[in-house]
Formats: structure tokens, sequence, C-alpha cells
């Protein structure tokens, strides 16, 4: 899955770039240069110093709406969870398994959820059992049970609620 979004995200950048700005692969130094760059102006260790040389590509909107979340590629971890007293944990934002995000590498589901999400609401319904923080850390205070609600908002307007019951044990 990976390899085909990198794929479809090359293609489009390719494609809509105009001609004089195709990069064309130096060597096999793994730099590029710019088609309109002579010789003179490439010293063979990267672009120079001519800001007008150097741009950065955006990526193709549509691209990067087909790779936004949506609810039903998320879901919290865990979805329950037992502790003693004192205890502390994380709640943590995940894709939902089978979803395309699913097979993401950290750093790849990291940048397509700080697209997507707009923020995260974490609510204990017993805070004096389990007291959750604004960055889902639970711990846990009492013998109970409580459950913590994750309220995801998308930036799309979308929101989405999961459920984590937390059973706390005495010591």
């Amino acid at each position: 899955m990976k390899k085909k979004i990198v794929a479809v995200l090359l293609a489009s950048i390719v494609c809509a770039l105009p001609a004089a700005e195709i990069v064309q692969a130096y060597g096999n130094t793994g730099y590029v240069k710019s088609a309109g760059m002579s010789e003179d102006d490439w010293a063979g260790d990267g672009w120079d110093e001519d800001p007008d040389t150097d741009y950065e590509l955006d990526p193709d909107p549509d691209i990067i709406e087909a790779n936004t979340l949506i609810p039903e590629d998320l879901r919290v971890t865990p979805a329950k969870k037992t502790v003693f007293k004192g205890q502390k944990f994380d709640i943590r934002v995940v894709a939902a398994g089978g979803s395309e995000f699913d097979d993401l590498t950290e750093e790849e589901w990291y940048d397509i959820y700080e697209r997507s999400v707009e923020s995260v609401v974490f609510r204990s319904t017993k805070s004096n059992v389990a007291y959750v923080n604004r960055n889902g850390r639970v711990t846990a205070r009492k013998r109970g049970s409580a459950v913590i609600k994750t309220t995801i908002n998308l930036s799309s307007g979308d929101s989405v609620t999961f459920k984590t019951k937390v059973y706390v044990k005495k010591i």
C-alpha cells in the first residue's frame, strides 16, 4: 500500500510540472538538477545558492484528499483495560485494522493524522475511578470501573467517539 501511495504521488507531481521544471537525475549521485541549469551552476553537491532554482513541489490536492482519514479508518487502543490503583496508561488513536492506513510506518501515519485530525477530546465517566488528562493519559485512582470516551474531530467536519472500558482493582 505504501508503494502505491508513493507511486501515485510521484506520478501526479511529474504530470503537473511544466516541461522547464522537470528535473533529471545527475549521474548516480542521488542529486538532481533543474533541466535549465548549466554545468557551471551545478557543483555536483546539491542545489546552488540561487533561490530561483531551489523550489519545493506541492502534492496534488486530489491526492491529499484521497489520503485523508474518515471515521471508519480510526479506532482507539486499548478498547478495555484492567489496572491496579495508581497505575497509568495511554489511550492512542490508531488506524483501524483492515483500513488502507493500517500498514503505514509511524512517520507516514503521523503525516496523515496531522493533516486529518482537528482535535481529540478525552472524557472519563468517573474521574474519581479513572482520571484522563487532555493527552489521553489515564490514571487509576480507586477501585471500580469507568468509561473513557475519546472523541476525534476530523478536519472534514466529521467526528467519531470511541469508548475504552477501564477496570481498576485494589492492590
